[in-house]
């Protein structure tokens, strides 16, 4: 690794009253702001590779396509840039996956590199903007203090308390407990009546809103961002967020699927139900219970073929045809037709009874809404679109119930993003950061995913860790290929034992699907392993991630939210295990559907989308374990494909390159030698980016736990030779794996 510039600086700091550098080099070097600022600073070239390409595009009107590695400091590379737009006078909007990150940037991250400009950016606003169901409505809350059911509920009392307190923000995240009936009391587009509210002056939602039109930085989610980008595609003089110059996607590796669901329906069978369910109880409103009660009989009776599928997944025309196609639609009709009187009653009584006026006519507007959707769903023709079904349990296990939900998905997001996105954002950048973007060292993947232009600036920079010392990724060739059943996840199970014997525990197992997670953790429970085992499901995940950390030498056993987002230092996690090649449910519909559609359109969709795909998710699951220079461990990826099959190398090239192993014995003297030199870790580099979510240390454990059996790592750079395996097609340990590449088309 070339030698970087360390540089220590007292815990005092100095307000910035410097007018700030000039360049990006200056921002980002030994002797800049950010080394002022912080007290231990590395200078990276990677992060400034980054941030000049960020800033190149914000300056050319261009898409950038940017895959930091852990540990580059992608945040300061696109927030410097960003902030120095904002002087100017430019607006961004930063978006993000998780409201940790979003957390992260409003309370910690931007308020730092705020401080690095100093009096340049006194007038530089930043605000976090969320959707309006997170905020209290007013109106509502009056609404439902006349709802007998509310009123009630002591919960409800506890809520109107916290919203007559002269601080109450109104944001759900600040309700300090839980409230199940919030729907009731929420912000919805429905019964919103804006500036002709009388609370608008002092409307929680509002509020937010007219804050983010005076800032500079507007941090929200993807949700959000993509809702807002529909809207506008329907009628450019709507939206939610104020106009801006830059978007930066921050965990942008997510924005296909958040697309997906934005640009398509979800109908569920208990959504008319919930309906009738808020007239009901609205206080005062003289309706016909009958005709109520005859819709939810429709709604039933048009439900009813999708329950009785016994699929868990399918397409609609699995079960819709002849007869049964006649029947559901004929349901269907007179579904949206019973919908649409319903509406016409409610406008009728908001007219001539002023007391339930204002919420009547949102439950009316819902009303519409509905019925439109249902109709779009069943009787609108779109070709490039899916029309699919889902059947899910719910409740209890004691008192479980089917749910069934309705899709309109569309095949692929790409004509629907050049329309509303690339086409609309020619003068500004639009920014897309990952930890985990690329597939095969280029970005291939998400520009035909995505319909990404083809001018967009490409940077791609590898981690500034040393992954050949600090971390070995072991593939066990003897493993035959994944299979489903009981004889191989004993095997697994097996294999499993001896990593974690070797580690002491101290690991996360992460599975492709529910099924193997299970069947392995029964396995591993007969085995009495002397490690505890956490597996996902028995705790909401957060307090999982609290007992795996105050055990100290705990598996946790976890699909697909453990895989990202989940942040822990130091020898509390020292080993990450990889069931399988990650790759997509193949009879999934969604996946069925795009597949089709690659092979028709002339392309190999093994090659074109689902290794693509895996490579991502393979990339994500890998960097759990190194997340500082301090950090020590294995990766165990269970899968011999990666030796066994062509495209195996392809797979290993494009991890990060730590050092490989397929034979036991390499295993074993590598952890030998990491615990040779295990002196206690030192503090995280102050300035080491993390992954939004929980972050945890060795010396949070120690003092949260003392009697935890934590083993600190050393950071000793280990020099071991390469060994290749041999009887294999491919060999794990011969593959050459590239370092970072960076360039610009």
């Amino acid at each position: 690794m070339q030698p970087r510039n360390r540089v220590v600086k007292p815990k005092t700091k100095k307000p910035a009253t410097l007018p700030p550098p000039a360049t990006l080099e200056e921002f980002f070097g030994p002797n800049g702001p950010l080394a002022n600022e912080l007290e231990v600073y590395e200078a990276r070239p990677e992060q400034l590779e980054v941030a000049t390409a960020i800033e190149q595009a914000m300056i050319d009107g261009k898409p950038c396509l940017a895959e930091a590695g852990t540990g580059v400091g992608k945040t300061m590379a696109y927030l410097i840039p960003a902030v120095r737009a904002a002087i100017e006078g430019k607006t961004t909007v930063i978006s993000t996956h998780t409201i940790n990150l979003q957390n992260q940037l409003i309370q910690k991250d931007i308020p730092l590199v705020l401080r690095l400009f100093g009096e340049a950016a006194s007038a530089v606003r930043a605000v976090l903007m969320k959707g309006r169901g997170n905020y209290l409505c007013k109106q509502n809350l009056e609404h439902a203090k006349a709802d007998i059911f509310l009123e009630m509920d002591p919960q409800f009392e506890r809520v109107k308390r916290w919203a007559a307190k002269r601080d109450c923000t109104g944001d759900l995240a600040d309700l300090p407990f839980s409230f199940t009936s919030w729907s009731e009391v929420s912000s919805t587009p429905e019964t919103c009546r804006a500036n002709e509210c009388h609370f608008y002056s002092d409307c929680h939602y509002y509020k937010m809103r007219s804050a983010a039109y005076e800032s500079k930085l507007i941090v929200v989610n993807h949700a959000l961002f993509f809702s807002d980008l529909a809207m506008r595609a329907d009628d450019p003089s709507t939206g939610v967020l104020p106009s801006y110059d830059h978007v930066v996607f921050d965990e942008a590796h997510h924005l296909e699927d958040v697309a997906t669901k934005t640009f398509g329906i979800d109908f569920g069978s208990r959504r008319i139900s919930n309906l009738t369910d808020r007239i009901k109880h609205v206080k005062g409103l003289d309706i016909d219970r009958d005709r109520l009660n005859t819709l939810e009989d429709l709604n039933g009776a048009f439900f009813q073929p999708f329950y009785q599928a016994g699929k868990s997944e399918f397409y609609f025309e699995d079960i819709l045809h002849d007869e049964n196609q006649e029947v559901v639609d004929r349901y269907a009709r007179d579904t949206c037709n019973s919908i649409a009187t319903l509406q016409n009653d409610l406008v009728a009584i908001a007219r001539d009874n002023e007391d339930v006026r204002d919420r009547v006519e949102g439950i009316a507007r819902l009303c519409g809404r509905t019925r439109e959707e249902l109709s779009r769903l069943m009787f609108h023709t779109e070709a490039e679109s899916i029309r699919w079904v889902d059947v899910e349990m719910s409740g209890r296990t004691a008192k479980s119930e089917p749910r069934v939900t309705l899709h309109l998905t569309p095949i692929s997001v790409a004509e629907p993003l050049i329309k509303a996105l690339w086409n609309r954002a020619r003068s500004g950048a639009v920014v897309m950061v990952s930890a985990t973007l690329a597939n095969s060292g280029g970005f291939s993947y998400q520009r035909q995913r995505l319909g990404i232009p083809d001018d967009a600036i490409e940077c791609l920079v590898g981690s500034p860790f040393d992954y050949k010392s600090q971390a070995m990724l072991y593939v066990p060739g003897h493993l035959p290929a994944p299979a489903y059943g009981a004889d191989y996840a004993g095997m697994v199970a097996k294999e499993i034992e001896r990593i974690v014997r070797l580690t002491e525990g101290r690991a996360f197992l992460l599975f492709t699907s529910r099924a193997m997670l299970n069947m392995v953790h029964s396995a591993l429970t007969e085995r009495q392993l002397p490690f505890p085992l956490f597996k996902q499901g028995d705790l909401p995940p957060g307090k999982l991630i609290e007992a795996f950390r105050y055990s100290g030498n705990g598996c946790l056993l976890g699909v697909q939210t453990f895989w990202e987002g989940v942040d822990i230092q130091g020898a509390a996690l020292s080993c990450v295990i990889i069931d399988k090649l990650p790759f997509a449910v193949p009879d999934s519909p969604i996946t069925k559907a795009r597949i089709t559609a690659i092979e028709q359109g002339g392309l190999n969709s093994f090659r074109d989308y689902s290794i693509p795909q895996a490579q991502i998710k393979l990339k994500q699951g890998f960097g759990r374990l190194i997340r500082t220079k301090e950090d020590r461990g294995l990766v165990c990826i269970l899968d011999s494909r990666l030796i066994s099959r062509d495209y195996g190398a392809e797979f290993v090239k494009y991890l990060p390159p730590a050092a490989r192993a397929s034979k036991w014995p390499r295993v074993e003297k590598f952890w030998q030698e990491v615990q040779a030199h295990a002196p206690a870790v030192s503090p995280a580099d102050a300035q080491d980016e993390t992954e939004a979510g929980t972050t945890v240390t060795v010396d949070r454990v120690k003092e949260d736990n003392p009697q935890a059996g934590v083993y600190n790592l050393a950071p000793t750079i280990l020099s071991l030779p390469t060994m290749s395996g041999t009887g294999s097609a491919v060999s794990l340990d011969n593959v050459t794996l590239d370092g970072s590449n960076c360039s610009q088309s």
